[in-house]
């Protein structure tokens, strides 16, 4: 069915992004873009029961059995004390593991903020050069200082992975000392 993408739908979507994300982060050209695009597939719906309306929504892509990729999430801030955000996405993750998917994508995490979605048993995020399910490395790589260093040249980082040879070696990047002339 077609869900009915209202302007009273939209204004509210638009008013939970601009407190919740930034002023910039999501302008109505771009809402209405994901909206006509095939990447947002499906809705997930959260109705109040006392009152049988919309309390929050997920925009989502789905290809069943692969992939189901949680894309946003907008809800009524004046139901935030229920916690709506965190009731959308871990009913995601229960009805599409019920459902036989391979994998859900809950989005990127780019800050501390983000780390709620590590929180599903099998998380998994890349760390610039494999899969990784530690989480310890997640939290490091989202409190290091960016533009230092080259991540792999990061002594900390290098010690988690056994060393520059052991990442070579399991990545398929080659590693070969310099040599003087």
């Amino acid at each position: 069915t077609q869900f009915d993408y209202s302007p009273a739908r939209k204004a509210s979507w638009l008013a939970f992004a601009h407190e919740r994300f930034g002023p910039e982060v999501m302008s109505e050209t771009r809402l209405d873009t994901l909206m006509s695009s095939p990447v947002v597939s499906h809705l997930l719906v959260c109705r109040d029961p006392a009152t049988q309306l919309d309390a929050g929504v997920a925009l989502l892509y789905l290809e069943p059995p692969r992939i189901a990729f949680y894309y946003y999430a907008f809800y009524d801030l004046n139901l935030r004390a229920r916690n709506l955000g965190m009731l959308l996405m871990t009913s995601a993750v229960t009805r599409f593991a019920t459902q036989g998917f391979g994998h859900i994508h809950l989005g990127t995490c780019y800050s501390e903020e983000a780390l709620y979605k590590a929180q599903f048993r099998g998380v998994q995020f890349f760390n610039g050069f494999e899969w990784s399910t530690n989480l310890k490395e997640l939290k490091y790589l989202l409190r290091r200082e960016h533009g230092q260093h080259h991540l792999l040249a990061e002594p900390d980082f290098q010690a988690m992975h056994g060393g520059l040879e052991s990442i070579g070696t399991r990545t398929g990047f080659g590693v070969r000392p310099a040599r003087l002339r």
